[in-house]
């Protein structure tokens, strides 16, 4: 089961602010660990999303060569969390805007 981080701690570290319906992440590579930035709407029941069940069954590595260390919009994929293709997120982000 993956950690629960404080959500001040995760906006941070992903680097850019929480939107209404997307699901944001990051892989930081010096920790090995993928952080997830919940939606707005998923905030309620963080352990019955479907980005937590993918992230609890593990990452594919190959899906994540090229994203790592930066903010990227989330998918599942084969129940897997996987980074967006083409969905690098502008850092810095903070204000909570979609």
């Amino acid at each position: 089961m993956s950690a629960l981080v404080p959500a001040d701690r995760v906006e941070q570290i992903v680097g850019v602010g929480r939107h209404r319906q997307a699901h944001y992440g990051r892989a930081v590579s010096a920790e090995q660990t993928v952080y997830i930035l919940h939606s707005q709407r998923c905030l309620d029941d963080l352990r019955n999303c479907r980005f937590s069940r993918a992230l609890d069954g593990g990452i594919d590595r190959q899906s994540w060569a090229g994203y790592e260390d930066q903010a990227v919009a989330l998918g599942v994929w084969q129940e897997r969390l996987v980074p967006l293709a083409g969905t690098k997120v502008a850092e810095a982000s903070l204000d909570g805007a979609p």
